[in-house]
């Protein structure tokens, strides 16, 4: 039987204005793609504004979270259920990036003695302009056009003990990049098993089911194999 993959939508403009119909999330349509000649079916996950219930997250076998430019409260409520029900979990850039925050944000939960969720002290740090990620330069050089994606790419270093070099048997890959900001660290468990030639951490583990890459492999499907991998773990 396919798997029912959760496809975490990006919502840019969300309460931005005053108008109703700019309040909506966002999917691209490669993501649904991947997904779907990867073997699993694409559904969208959908948030009641910028909260989710665990409730509405138990069809889903398992959860690819996509690029964006801004991470609400149901990002970080999705990520929290995947990690507590071992669920599988792909993030991408910005999916990657919330992956590290919900770790750090663990770690500050501990240092704090902080009693309420996770998300309220994601809310809480973000009001206080916390500082979750930082800004990089060389990694958004084009917009992505369906004939200019050899020049968005740079090249990204796996360490041989990880997901991605098992899926590619290469330390080197050449990946699509289209970011302005960075995670500066993680926090463990995670690990950071892929860098870009300049530092800036391309991708991180938690474990075999739940991990997040900073490029988008999405826009190729060469890189199917990434989803059947995720997809494999349902």
């Amino acid at each position: 039987m396919k798997k029912l993959i959760g496809i975490v939508p990006a919502s840019n403009n969300l309460y931005k204005t005053d108008f109703v119909y700019e309040d909506k999330y966002s999917i691209s349509n490669n993501y649904i793609t991947r997904v779907k000649e990867s073997g699993g079916i694409p559904i969208g996950v959908l948030p009641q504004g910028i909260y989710i219930e665990d409730e509405n997250l138990k069809i889903y076998d398992g959860f690819v979270m996509t690029g964006g430019g801004k991470i609400h409260s149901y990002h970080i409520q999705v990520i929290d259920y995947a990690v507590r029900n071992n669920k599988p979990f792909l993030g991408i850039c910005m999916g990657m990036q919330t992956l590290a925050i919900y770790f750090l944000l663990c770690k500050e939960k501990e240092k704090r003695n902080y009693n309420g969720n996770i998300v309220k002290l994601y809310e809480e740090l973000r009001k206080s302009k916390y500082n979750f990620t930082e800004p990089v330069e060389g990694h958004r050089n084009a917009e992505l056009k369906r004939d200019n994606i050899e020049e968005i790419k740079h090249k990204v270093k796996i360490e041989k003990d990880s997901i991605l070099y098992n899926l590619y048997e290469k330390e080197v890959l050449n990946m699509p990049s289209i970011h302005r900001y960075r995670i500066p660290k993680v926090e463990e468990p995670l690990k950071v098993t892929g860098r870009a030639e300049d530092g800036t951490i391309e991708v991180i583990e938690y474990n075999d089911k739940i991990f997040g890459v900073q490029f988008h492999p999405e826009n190729e499907c060469i890189n199917n194999c990434i989803f059947k991998y995720i997809i494999s773990k349902c």
